[in-house]
């Protein structure tokens, strides 16, 4: 994880700080019976200066497993983070190096889905749960729906 931390000082001058790491499950240190990371957390990128920014441009890929939405068994979600940008005011940064794995964590988590189907959204068990849904409305026409979103904001 040596490759997350970024030297300021080396990056004076329009010089790139490349990032290519490959972190441990581990890393995203949960502890969480229905979200688990078990493969490893792919990162690339560069980090350079613009003004007084810092700008760091990452790819992440990783997967997580989840549970499925309707049968509860574990879904192995791939989870993947292109041209993400993060920035940092230098003015906001203590010393000379800056660690930006807790940002890595944190945009792995927001963006891992909260909800996910098993056999690609189509859950053998969803036919038994079937009659507690509702009934699903087809309209007539591609046109003929229309949604209202303040409708009710006067009651």
């Amino acid at each position: 994880m040596e490759n997350l931390k970024i030297y300021i000082d080396r990056l004076k001058g329009g010089h790139t700080h490349k990032i290519e790491e490959t972190l441990p499950p581990e890393f995203m240190d949960l502890d969480d019976d229905e979200l688990l990371f078990e493969e490893p957390i792919h990162v690339s990128g560069d980090a350079y200066l613009a003004d007084d920014h810092l700008i760091i441009h990452l790819n992440i890929t990783t997967s997580a497993l989840l549970p499925c939405s309707i049968c509860n068994d574990a879904v192995e979600t791939p989870i993947a983070i292109k041209n993400i940008y993060l920035t940092e005011p230098l003015a906001e940064i203590k010393g000379a190096i800056y660690d930006c794995a807790e940002q890595v964590r944190e945009t792995i988590l927001l963006q891992t889905p909260l909800f996910t189907e098993c056999n690609n959204g189509k859950c053998p068990e969803r036919e038994s749960i079937k009659k507690f849904l509702k009934p699903e409305e087809k309209p007539s026409a591609p046109g003929d729906i229309v949604h209202f979103p303040f409708a009710d904001l006067d009651k």
